[in-house]
Parts: structure tokens; sequence; C-alpha cells
């Protein structure tokens, strides 16, 4: 709705101790983000009183990079690296890397590439990027502020640290191409394939994590959910409970609903007088099934 998409924030969890999936999956939830939005823009455009706000929208977001930021601009320097590159989406995104506290570990080659290949996929979709970890209560209270940044209107965080030793916290719009430098290609067959930017540092991420310099399909979608866990050896067995608890009581009270109201109908047909029934004490109580 018009007022939901105003407020809307999305968070995109990457998984840094999964590096062969983690730049192809944060991409595909990106390009899922954005036709999404394509087709909400289709339906407000119908319209003449939001047939303008998806444009108001991406230009909200534009101004946080500010209106002299060389990659916000659409009619900056020609041969400019980052000249109108930046794709806004219109809502509020952040990318959050978790388990820095185990690529920490890394080498730190490995650390660099990552967080720069972030660094590029967050800015040139206008997102905010933030790792957290284990232990890191710092992380977790600049991923708050962000959001009550995005949600509650509160101050902006000013806080960045683009140093690839340390967790990375980068707001969106404190970021640019000149900072995050060009790709390091690793061969010329890479840079030839390449089409787009994207391609690109996709490639160059690709040769540093992937096997064989291949990002992995991944599986999406409900009908793959059981795949993660073919054996059931993570079931809450509590949880199953209380639920199974929850909708035989929920059952339960249906049906004594639908008979109080049926005998109420027979009532009335036969000229009764009202009867005001108490609600009876909710049933005892059954074993789930095992």
């Amino acid at each position: 709705t018009e007022s939901s998409v105003k407020t809307a924030t999305v968070v995109i969890v990457a998984d840094l101790s999964q590096p062969d999936e983690l730049f192809v999956g944060v991409s595909y939830w990106l390009e899922r983000l954005r036709l999404r939005m394509q087709d909400i823009d289709k339906v407000f455009k119908s319209k003449e009183a939001t047939a303008r706000l998806m444009d108001q929208l991406k230009e909200r977001s534009a101004k946080r990079f500010g209106e002299k930021h060389p990659d916000n601009l659409k009619d900056g320097k020609e041969g400019t690296w980052g000249r109108g590159m930046i794709k806004h989406t219109g809502v509020n995104v952040i990318i959050v890397a978790t388990k820095w506290d185990l690529f920490a570990k890394k080498d730190p080659e490995l650390k660099k590439v990552m967080g720069r290949c972030l660094r590029f996929l967050a800015h040139m979709n206008g997102a905010s990027l933030l790792y957290c970890g284990q232990g890191e209560k710092m992380l977790v209270d600049k991923f708050r502020a962000i959001l009550s940044h995005y949600l509650f209107k509160a101050p902006a965080v000013k806080t960045k640290e683009t140093n690839h030793l340390k967790p990375l916290v980068v707001p969106a719009g404190s970021d640019s191409l000149e900072d995050i430098g060009l790709p390091p290609v690793l061969d010329k067959s890479a840079m030839e394939k390449a089409t787009t930017p994207l391609d690109l540092w996709k490639g160059v991420y690709e040769g540093y994590f992937c096997k064989n310099g291949v990002s992995p399909e991944l599986p999406t979608g409900p009908a793959t959910l059981a795949e993660f866990d073919p054996d059931r050896k993570f079931e809450e067995k509590a949880v199953d409970s209380a639920l199974y608890q929850k909708e035989l009581d929920l059952e339960l009270h249906r049906d004594s609903t639908k008979r109080d109201l049926l005998e109420e109908r027979r009532d009335a047909r036969a000229g009764a007088p009202k009867v005001v029934r108490r609600v009876s004490a909710a049933p005892p109580k059954s074993t789930a099934p095992p």
C-alpha cells in the first residue's frame, strides 16, 4: 500500500561463513526486490494520486547521498567511474553480513576482497552495509540505530568503518566508488566476459571464493525448505507440542461455538426464552503426538 511502502525497510542477511553462496545470494534478493518494486510502481502509476510516488521515494533515497555525491549524479563528468550508476530501489535496504567472528580468522586478502565486493553491492543499490558477529554488542547497537533512523526518524548513524580488518559499518550514502576502488581483476578473460560492472565484481568474487570460479545455484522457494533438514534433526519439541495444543484448543473452541449457535437457532425457532450460556473452561491438555 501507499503508506506501507513509504516506511518499508528490507534486511538482507548474508552468511560470511558460507562465502561461496554469499555474493550470488545477496544479488538474487536485491534483484527480487527491484522486480517487486517495479510491479508496485505499475500499480501506483495506474492511479493519478500515486503516479509519481515511486519516483518520489527514489528521490528521497538519493537525498541521503547528498546533492554533490559523484555516484549519484546523472549528469556527472564524462568518464567518471561512478557516473549515475547508483540504482535506488525506493525503499530502505540493509545488508547484514553475519558471523564476522568466524570470518575474521580468514586471510587478510580474502577479507579485503569480501569487504570491497559487499561495499560495491550495497553502494550501487543505495543500501547500508553492516557486519555482525557473536559477542559484538557494538555492531548490534549500530544495526538498531540504522533501523531506528529508517523506521522512527532517529538521527542518522555517522559511524563509518571500511577497514577490511575490522567489521564494516557503512551507512547508505557514506561510501563512494572512488573509495571502493576498481575490482582486482585476476585475469583478462574475466574482464572480457563482463558486460557490466556487476559482472566484473562477480567474476572477481567467484575467483576468490567459489569452487572452479563459479557460484553455486541457490535453492529457493518453500518446496526446497525440507532439503535443509531432511532427517528432522533440528525439531523443537517444546514448540511443536505447544503449537499442537493451541491448534487443538482452537478446534475445540470452534466446535463448541458452532454447537452453541445451532442450539440458539433451534431455541429461537421453538420460541424458547434466550439462555445466556457461559463459556466453558479450557479443555484439559492433550498429549501431543510423538
